[in-house]
C-alpha cells in the first residue's frame, strides 16, 4: 500500500465521526416494501455461508438468516405480536422487516464496492494495525478493561473476532466514501449566503422573551377570616407601598420577595423562568405589560391585578432578532458541507439500492414474520 493510501485510511479512521457512523447512515436508505416486492432475482450468486438461522438469504457472497432479520427489531414484534391477532401482526411485521432486510442489503452491497475499490497492491497487514488500533481506542473507552469491553460486545451479540471485522468493514466503506463524496467544487460565498437565508428562520431566530423577579401580593390572604366583608386590600396596599420604599431605600429584592411574596418563586427570590411575551395567563400576563419601557435591573411600582399586588425587577429583555451571518458564518458553512455530504451519501445509497436484485424475497420475509411469530407467541 502506497503512502497516499495509507494517509487516506488513517484519516478516514481519525476522522470518522464526519459520517456520522457509514454503518449507521447505511442502515437509513429511503426504500418502501413497493421497492422490495419489485426488485428481480439476481443473476449470479456468490457461495453462500453456512446457514445460521433457518431459511436464508444469499446476497454477493454473505447470507442473510431469518435470525438476523429478526433481532434488531425483535421489541417492536412483540409488541405487536401481543395482541394475538396473526393477520394484524403479519400487516405490521412485513414493511418493518422488509426496511431492515434492505438496510442489510445496503451495507453488503458496500462493503462489496469498498473491497472492489481497493488498489491492487493493497497491504493488508497495514490495514490490520488501523484496526487493531480502533479496537484499542474501543477498550480505551471502557476504561482500559478488557473484561468489560468483552461484556459490552457480548451484549452487542458480537464475539471478539466479530468485532475485529466490523471494524475493518467500517474502515474500508468510509474510505470508499471518502472516494466517492470528494467535493471538488469550493463553496461559494453567495452558496452560503442562500443556504443561511434558507435555514435562518428555523435554526438562527431568538424568540423575544423576558426575565424577571416578582413579588406577588394575593390581596385574599390579607383578609380577615374572622370578618366574612374583609377583603385584605388595605393591608395588601399598604405592604406594597412599604415593599416599595424598602427596595427604592436598596434592601434587597430577591430577600424580600422570599419573605413577603406569596407566589410559589418566592423560594428563589421571586425569579421567574424566561418568558415569551403572550405566554402568561391572567392576571400574571399584567406583568408583560408592565416590562415593556421597562430596562433591566429597573423595578415597577406596585400593579394591581384582580386580587393580586406585583412589584416586578426586570432582570434581562430580548427583543425577536435573527443570528446575523456574520456571526454564524463558521457554523453555517460546517452544516452546509455535512448537509451535502449527507445528500452524497444517500444518493450513493439509493444508487445501490435501485441496483439490488432479491432472490426469493417475499418467501423469505414470510418466513421470517412466521418465525416472529411463533418467538414472541411461546
Amino acid at each position: 500500500m502506497n503512502i497516499k493510501n495509507l494517509i487516506r485510511l488513517t484519516t478516514i479512521c481519525i476522522a470518522a465521526i464526519w459520517f456520522c457512523g457509514c454503518e449507521e447512515t447505511a442502515r437509513k436508505p429511503d426504500v418502501s416494501e413497493t421497492r422490495l416486492a419489485a426488485v428481480k432475482p439476481p443473476e449470479k450468486q456468490g457461495k453462500m455461508p453456512a446457514p445460521a438461522g433457518g431459511l436464508v438469504l444469499s446476497i454477493e457472497s454473505t447470507a442473510i438468516t431469518s435470525d438476523e432479520l429478526i433481532a434488531p427489531v425483535k421489541s417492536e414484534l412483540d409488541n405487536f405480536a401481543a395482541g394475538g391477532d396473526y393477520e394484524l401482526f403479519r400487516k405490521k411485521a412485513r414493511p418493518l422487516l422488509a426496511d431492515v432486510l434492505l438496510q442489510k442489503i445496503t451495507d453488503i452491497k458496500l462493503y462489496e464496492k469498498a473491497k472492489a475499490a481497493l488498489p491492487e497492491n493493497v497491504d493488508n497487514d497495514i490495514i490490520d494495525k488501523i484496526v487493531e488500533q480502533e479496537v484499542q481506542k474501543f477498550i480505551a473507552h471502557c476504561g482500559g478493561n478488557y473484561a468489560v469491553a468483552e461484556q459490552i460486545l457480548k451484549k452487542m451479540g458480537l464475539t471478539w473476532p466479530e468485532f475485529y471485522k466490523q471494524q475493518r468493514r467500517t474502515i474500508l466503506v468510509q474510505s470508499f466514501l471518502s472516494d466517492e463524496m470528494k467535493i471538488e467544487k469550493p463553496i461559494t460565498y453567495s452558496e452560503l449566503v442562500q443556504y443561511y437565508n434558507s435555514i435562518k428562520n428555523e435554526s438562527y431566530a431568538k424568540d423575544a422573551m423576558f426575565e424577571f423577579r416578582l413579588i406577588d401580593l394575593n390581596t385574599e390572604k390579607f383578609a380577615d377570616p374572622n370578618d366574612p366583608n374583609s377583603k385584605g386590600d388595605q393591608k395588601a396596599i399598604e405592604l406594597a407601598n412599604q415593599l416599595e420604599q424598602k427596595i427604592k431605600n436598596g434592601e434587597d429584592f430577591a430577600k424580600l420577595a422570599e419573605k413577603y411574596s406569596n407566589d410559589e418563586s418566592a423560594k428563589n427570590g421571586g425569579l421567574w423562568k424566561p418568558a415569551r411575551p403572550g405566554s402568561l395567563v391572567e392576571p400574571y400576563n399584567k406583568i408583560e405589560t408592565v416590562v415593556v419601557d421597562m430596562n433591566a435591573g429597573d423595578v415597577s411600582v406596585p400593579v394591581f391585578a384582580r386580587n393580586h399586588i406585583f412589584i416586578v425587577k426586570l432582570e434581562n429583555k430580548q427583543a425577536e432578532a435573527i443570528e446575523p451571518f456574520e456571526k454564524v458564518q463558521a457554523e453555517v458553512e460546517t452544516r452546509y458541507i455535512l448537509e451535502r455530504r449527507q445528500k452524497m451519501v444517500n444518493d450513493i445509497i439509493n444508487k445501490i439500492i435501485s441496483q439490488v436484485d432479491l432472490s426469493y424475497a417475499d418467501n423469505f420475509i414470510e418466513f421470517c414474520i412466521e418465525q416472529a411469530w411463533r418467538s414472541a407467541r411461546k
